[in-house]
């Protein structure tokens, strides 16, 4: 929230912060229906290849949770590292405006 707030004018603080929220709530929903999907596409692919017995009956769905945790796990390497580049490093600068001295 802070570093998606940093910067904005007093005035616009409140959209910024909405904008935040907004974002990430679009971005969960985004993520869940990506993952899901993958998820569910694994285990598909798990059935379409193999004969499901009783003996391995959560294999599929194993394999399926399997890679998409994986996906996850290449998404959040690459925000990290995204985020390291992008993003300024250290403390901001203290903002001097008169309505925050009072």
């Amino acid at each position: 929230m802070n570093t998606g707030t940093r910067g904005v004018s007093a005035p616009d603080a409140g959209v910024a912060s909405a904008m935040v929220n907004t974002m990430q709530q679009i971005g969960v929903s985004l993520g869940t229906a990506l993952l899901s999907t993958l998820a569910a596409g694994a285990t598909s692919g798990y059935l379409a290849d193999t004969q499901p017995s009783a003996a391995v009956v959560s294999q599929p769905a194993a394999h399926g949770y399997t890679v998409a945790f994986w996906w996850a796990a290449a998404i959040f390497a690459a925000g990290a590292i995204v985020c390291g580049l992008l993003l300024p490093s250290g403390a901001p600068e203290p903002d001097a405006s008169p309505a925050l001295a009072a």
